[in-house]
């Protein structure tokens, strides 16, 4: 008689335990965080980003003929805090005083009321990403394949940013920190084109705005 009603208990224990495995199914959950962050970044210039041709002769300026002077060059790098693609367009602040006819030249200025000093160009070479040597490109707003080349010339109508590679179909090349030099190169129109001599001292006035942007 004993001996029944304890296989009976045992067997009842193991009914209450496997019972209470069944309703105590563990549960997990799975949870995606983080952001699309946009990326800081900021531009440094080797002299400040100011050109400065100082005191120029006027015996420099010739009645119907251009006058280049000798170049100035900077390195510009912009260093962010997160990989990015990086391109930028530039607003040529004196457009309407520009002595040049294509988009590669910049206004420098008027004199003698509406006369043009002349015009500069500003040439892109030496680019790197990450302290890589790189390429750099001038394409469409929009362009997602750009032609790569070791240097290039700044294009108000264009995008410019820094490829992958050489040649057409290149990619646009990622990083953190985009470094290129930009040399400027000052045109001094003719007597002609600044609407008489040079009566009195007037000072070069050349000023692009350049826009960054950037791709996640």
């Amino acid at each position: 008689m004993n001996k029944f009603f304890a296989k009976t208990a045992v067997a009842s224990l193991l009914l209450v335990g496997a019972g209470a495995a069944l309703a105590e199914a563990p549960v997990a959950d799975l949870t995606v965080t983080g952001k699309l962050a946009v990326p800081g970044c900021t531009v440094a210039q080797s002299a400040g980003g100011t050109y400065d041709f100082g005191s120029i002769s006027p015996m420099l300026i010739k009645p119907t003929t251009n006058t280049a002077l000798t170049s100035q060059t900077q390195t510009w790098t912009v260093s962010c805090d997160a990989q990015t693609f990086l391109s930028f367009q530039v607003i040529d602040n004196q457009a309407a005083s520009s002595a040049g006819s294509v988009n590669t030249q910049f206004g420098l200025g008027n004199i003698n009321g509406t006369g043009k000093i002349g015009f500069y160009t500003v040439s892109l070479s030496n680019p790197k990403v990450d302290s890589a040597t790189g390429y750099v490109y001038t394409a469409a707003p929009g362009s997602s394949l750009v032609t790569g080349a070791a240097t290039a010339t700044v294009n108000k109508t264009q995008n410019q940013g820094w490829a992958a590679s050489s040649g057409a179909s290149a990619a646009q090349k990622a990083g953190q920190v985009f470094a290129v030099d930009m040399q400027v190169t000052p045109t001094l129109g003719s007597t002609t084109t600044m609407g008489g001599p040079l009566t009195t001292s007037v000072p070069l006035n050349g000023s692009l705005t350049i826009n960054y942007s950037f791709g996640l």
